[in-house]
């Protein structure tokens, strides 16, 4: 396969995952919480990250090892996604917002407070039984 071949096969892939991702619902610059601190059944998790879109403060992205869900905090939903979907943009992933058509995951124990300088959000995921635990810093606020 020569070269631009290659190229055009590549282009053609990109385009189809972005107008697959584009087909499911509006499509999001998710960017990473760096100081969010995460928990499975109140121990660490050894691959992880969390990511949040500049403008919706409700949703979650978060990976735990190979598992991918959007959390809703105003709906107290939590979505399957797959890592597919995003596409890295520098730190940031760029992908879709949940919608109707995603799957949702039974959960119970929504829990959210204070907890000094972060907001600490619990939910059980039931179907595993697993209780994830996020802290996600307070924003700053700029007088």
């Amino acid at each position: 396969m020569t070269r631009t071949a290659r190229l055009a096969l590549l282009t053609g892939i990109i385009l189809a995952a972005v107008a697959s991702s584009r087909a499911r619902g509006k499509t999001l610059i998710w960017k990473p919480v760096t100081a969010a601190l995460l928990k499975e059944n109140n121990r660490p998790v050894k691959t992880w990250n969390i990511y949040q879109p500049d403008k919706n403060r409700n949703l979650l992205l978060v990976q735990v090892d190979r598992n991918w869900f959007i959390l809703n905090l105003k709906q107290k939903r939590v979505y399957r996604a797959e890592r597919g979907d995003f596409q890295a943009r520098g730190d940031s992933l760029a992908g879709p917002e949940p919608d109707r058509r995603a799957p949702v995951i039974q959960t119970t124990d929504w829990d959210s407070h204070d907890v000094g300088p972060a907001q600490e959000i619990s939910v059980r995921l039931t179907a595993s039984g697993d209780r994830l635990a996020i802290e996600l810093p307070h924003p700053i606020e700029i007088y």
